[in-house]
């Protein structure tokens, strides 16, 4: 009988330690979590993008009854594809609320074309952009599908700038073209290209005007 304990007992030692090195290794799930479409802020909201390059247009009503729909959250996925290799990857759907709130605190209709100009890249378009402009962070929130750079009809860019930094919902950007960048990483705001006026702005504000690695 002793001898038997022992043999398990060893048995189920080797077999702890075979999944603690598979789990080291690798082996374990490591599956990134579906993005969840069930949780999401009451009401209709409905959103309008054209991108330049493809003259495409999409207008979907993309949130209602607290959720997300899956079907207008999948188009918007394609429209933000990746410029470069065409490829897919799901958009965090904050940040199209915050797309859609930053054109609703302009008192712009929902029926207003949003010019996207760039979505989600791949890691591997990313670097290239990267290493021939320097403003192109390498850990970018547009390989995560995070962030978004738009530009809004008739709406000057660094106005746009001001009003999304006052809703603190994540990065932003004014870029010297007049487009803007938003994103869902952490509350932050930087200039590309200028000088920032830092004088006018809150010392709340100011302190969080820093150059970022992460747009």
């Amino acid at each position: 009988m002793v001898t038997a304990t022992r043999f398990f007992s060893k048995i189920y030692a080797a077999l702890g330690c075979v999944l603690l090195l598979c789990w080291l290794s690798g082996c374990a799930d490591n599956t990134p979590p579906v993005r969840d479409l069930t949780q999401a802020p009451v009401g209709e909201q409905r959103i309008v993008l054209w991108r330049k390059g493809s003259n495409e247009r999409l207008a979907v009503t993309y949130r209602l009854n607290g959720h997300y729909s899956p079907e207008a959250m999948a188009k918007i996925d394609y429209i933000f594809r990746d410029r470069q290799s065409g490829a897919v990857a799901e958009i965090d759907p904050a940040l199209i609320d915050i797309i859609t709130d930053l054109r609703d605190h302009m008192l712009m209709p929902p029926d207003t074309e949003i010019e996207l100009l760039s979505g989600y890249r791949s890691a591997e378009s990313n670097a290239l952009l990267a290493s021939t402009n320097p403003y192109v962070a390498r850990n970018s929130y547009h390989i995560k599908g995070k962030a978004a750079d738009i530009r809004m009809p008739g709406m000057n860019g660094k106005v746009l700038e001001e009003v999304a930094t006052t809703m603190q919902r994540g990065g932003v950007a004014y870029y010297p073209d007049g487009h803007v960048h938003v994103d869902t990483g952490p509350v932050r705001f930087w200039a590309v290209g200028r000088p920032y006026p830092l004088a006018k702005h809150s010392h709340k504000h100011r302190k969080k005007r820093v150059a970022s690695t992460q747009h």
